[in-house]
């Protein structure tokens, strides 16, 4: 008997996920544990590996098609086996809705139930991919005929609401973030596929081209998209202040050469995990006029991976040792850019420390990964004079630069806690 292969459930969290690219083809045969797909959700890229032997019988989402978690995506089982009806897939991994064939536009409707009466906004039955789908082009569900379990509206319904226009999700999807019209595109009764889209972009891009200017606009990964609405959500809804403190760091330049394995960012996560404590305000997060103290400190460290930035972060850093710090730290790094780091690595964060030192950056404005209440920007050490005992002296001095949310923390407890964090940085005996 054929098997289903799902769209996997990463995480707590992960409600749907994007097909990034087919390792295999229809037709091709694989093993158990072969890697066959990767997926994306809006932080993470993971390899899935096939759960059995046998030929890729059916391909159903195409590469950059949405799904939703546990629906069915393909079937794998016996060469020349016929695929199972959809209807047939397990209970627990619903089939994929957007699969699912749409009426032809010469064929002649037939009767169904009249669209409930909703108000405009009202609640209406549906699913999570319906409503997105739904949002993408402009169907009021109000208006829509559902056809699942009592009157629950699926994708297919919203695209047979669509003025008859049918569209793959992936199509539908590309559409809206090139900010095609999907009206103009003419494919005569077949449904909009994904490579209509990009024909039309192309031939929209042509005059451009020939002009000599900027280069057809491609789609950005899910990883960018992500980071793009994460920080467009916290820039418009937490009023922050940066404030920027300088550190003498010579100290905790000793201190590395007579421990090894500890690197700056080590240090830095351990002295901001001793602050957070003994300042909980800022170890917090704010919604709905309501300020949550975390118990403890999961510290978070911004990691480079594919042109963007994921953060993961270590649990509970206020109980761990330094060297426990480095290797947790060192763990997570390793994989966050293999792929291999999971969602509970990269989720529960409450605060987040950024480093640009190593480009050489000495000041700048993090923005705070939400819903934390402020992110420590660790700039580059730089020999610089200062005075000491009225002694002008080379020290190797570093700026520390502390966006926090106005709502919660303001400037006078932001300058705490850098000042804190300086006292610590300059005297580390006061970690014991």
């Amino acid at each position: 008997m054929a098997t289903a292969v799902l769209m996997p459930k990463l995480g707590l969290t992960m409600t749907e996920g994007t097909l990034e690219e087919w390792k295999v083809s229809e037709g091709d045969k694989v093993t158990k544990g072969q890697v066959i797909f990767s997926v994306a959700t809006d932080k993470l890229t993971n390899d899935i590996e096939a759960e059995v032997d046998g030929t890729v019988l059916k391909i159903l989402l195409e590469q950059g098609g949405v799904s939703e978690c546990k629906s069915v995506i393909a079937w794998i089982g016996d060469e020349g086996e016929e695929v199972p009806d959809q209807a047939e897939a397990p209970a627990e991994a619903p089939a994929q809705e957007a699969a699912a064939p749409a009426v032809e536009k010469s064929e002649e409707k037939k009767e169904a139930p009249k669209a409930a009466s909703v108000e405009p906004g009202g609640f209406v039955k549906a699913s999570p991919y319906a409503r997105k789908l739904a949002k993408e082009n402009g169907v009021d569900l109000s208006q829509v005929v559902g056809t699942g379990k009592d009157g629950r509206i699926l994708a297919k319904d919203v695209e047979a609401a669509k003025g008859r226009v049918f569209v793959s999700p992936t199509a539908a999807k590309m559409a809206a973030d090139l900010g095609v019209d999907l009206s103009t595109i003419d494919v005569g009764d077949r449904r909009i596929m994904a490579a209509d889209v990009q024909a039309a972009v192309g031939g929209a891009q042509g005059a451009v081209e020939a002009e000599g200017n900027d280069l057809p606009p491609v789609k950005v990964s899910p990883l960018r998209r992500s980071i793009a609405e994460n920080m467009k959500a916290s820039w418009e809804t937490s009023p922050r202040v940066t404030y920027t403190r300088p550190v003498d760091m010579t100290q905790i330049k000793a201190l590395r050469k007579q421990v090894e394995g500890v690197s700056y960012n080590h240090v830095l996560m351990k002295v901001a995990a001793k602050v957070l404590m003994e300042m909980p305000d800022v170890n917090g997060s704010y919604a709905d006029g309501m300020l949550t103290h975390h118990k403890h400190v999961n510290m978070g460290l911004a990691v480079e991976k594919d042109g963007g930035l994921i953060v993961p972060n270590v649990k509970n850093c206020d109980m761990l040792s330094l060297a426990e710090v480095a290797a947790e730290t060192e763990r997570l790094i390793e994989a966050t850019r293999s792929g291999q780091v999971g969602m509970e690595d990269i989720t529960g964060g409450t605060f987040t420390i950024s480093s640009l030192g190593p480009y050489g950056i000495t000041s700048f404005s993090p923005i705070i990964n939400q819903p934390e209440l402020a992110i420590l920007g660790v700039c580059d050490i730089v020999d610089t004079p200062v005075v000491v005992d009225g002694e002008i002296v080379i020290r190797p001095m570093m700026n520390m630069s502390l966006t926090a949310d106005h709502r919660v923390v303001d400037g006078v407890q932001a300058a705490k806690f850098l000042k804190r964090m300086a006292e610590i940085l300059e005297n580390p005996f006061l970690l014991i």
